[in-house]
């Protein structure tokens, strides 16, 4: 059976599904239920020196597989979260990643504190809140790291214009990197009543899950390309197949939020188990040759509307069920069927490519064409 333990910067996962920063891991019960339900790591919700005053309601869920929230950080003290929910966790021997933040005095707190609890064995400091500045994620990255002898993971907000600077200006201070935070703000409100979803002050908050999926592998993608740190793909995971996405993209790990909020503690395993069994099914061995293999696809040609070769979607009779989406997506009326025949119109048809990913049987496939 394929092997899915792997280690980053020396420390040992059993595997790489692990909780993410967020409503999921608010408090010492909730990591307790994430680590019966298979997580192969237990990172913590944000914490800071003061508590955070969190609005109420404060997540919702704006269309299926998304959430908006208005959490902030934990509304715990940190040093009764340290002290107190824990330490019971060090028992079941699954690592612990303490997230923190924000400003260079508060991680310089933190840090300090987590060195001297003894409760963890990573440390990930948002960037959520902070000035992205490269010269102050720096200045951050320096403060924690030198009042923490822990690996000390940056995670990297999708606000972030040009990642380049970024990670050349964090490169030599943290272990490895995090991608990514929610997006936003964000806002959704009911329209018979104008009230807004969530009850922060202008009603604004944070867009995560299914949304920012495609986000996040970007991020990733660029930052393999960029370090040779590790990096953590988190946002948007619902299946096995965006845990694979991730990691081909670069991910040596990945971190579940939303999907554990909406299904609840058990996903982290579910997820591992599926990983391994879908490993097996093509024949890797460990998740190092899964790690980056978008990277590694070799040349691919390029085609362009109205040069010649084109691409066409070709039709697989034995997979098409007739449900018609193909047909009602093409703005171009290029397809359609007669007598459950697939025909294409060549003369309409400007290669898209929209239907083959609408395709819920996988009976399209763009094809090159003379």
């Amino acid at each position: 059976m394929a092997s899915i333990h792997t280690s980053i910067c020396h420390i040992h996962f059993p595997n790489p599904v692990w909780t993410a920063a967020g409503p999921a891991a608010a408090d010492g019960e909730m990591l307790l239920r994430a680590a019966r339900g298979g997580a192969g790591a237990l990172v913590t919700k944000t914490i800071s020196v003061m508590p955070a005053r969190v609005p109420i309601p404060n997540i919702a869920s704006p269309f299926a597989g998304s959430l908006l929230n208005a959490e902030l950080w934990s509304e715990h003290h940190y040093e009764r979260f340290l002290a107190e929910e824990l330490p019971p966790l060090k028992a079941r021997g699954i690592p612990i990643i303490v997230s923190v933040g924000y400003s260079a005095e508060e991680l310089a707190v933190l840090g300090r504190a987590i060195d001297d609890s003894g409760v963890a064995d990573a440390v990930e400091f948002s960037i959520h809140y902070v000035d992205k500045d490269a010269s102050n994620l720096k200045k951050l990255a320096r403060a924690l790291k030198d009042n923490c002898s822990l690996p000390v993971f940056a995670k990297i907000s999708p606000s972030v214009g040009e990642l380049k600077p970024v990670v050349e200006a964090l490169d030599a201070t943290v272990d490895g990197y995090v991608a990514i935070n929610s997006v936003g703000p964000a806002l959704d409100f009911d329209v018979e009543t104008t009230q807004a979803l969530l009850g922060s002050t202008d009603g604004r908050g944070w867009l995560s899950g299914r949304a920012i999926l495609p986000l996040g592998l970007h991020v990733v993608a660029s930052l393999f390309q960029l370090t040779q740190k590790p990096v953590i793909g988190v946002g948007g995971i619902r299946t096995v197949t965006d845990v694979v996405k991730y990691m081909m993209a670069g991910a040596a790990a990945v971190q579940v939020c939303s999907l554990a909020i909406v299904k609840g503690q058990t996903v982290y395993g579910e997820l591992a188990g599926q990983l391994a069994k879908w490993m097996d099914a093509r024949e890797y061995k460990n998740l190092s040759e899964l790690c980056g293999a978008f990277h590694r696809r070799g040349p691919r040609r390029l085609y362009a509307l109205n040069e010649k070769p084109k691409l066409i979607p070709a039709w697989t009779a034995e997979r098409c069920n007739l449900c018609d989406h193909c047909v009602k997506a093409c703005v171009h009326q290029a397809i359609r069927f007669k007598d459950s025949i697939y025909h294409l119109d060549q003369s309409k048809c400007v290669s898209c490519g929209l239907c083959v990913t609408i395709c819920p049987r996988g009976a399209l496939a763009m094809t090159e064409n003379e």
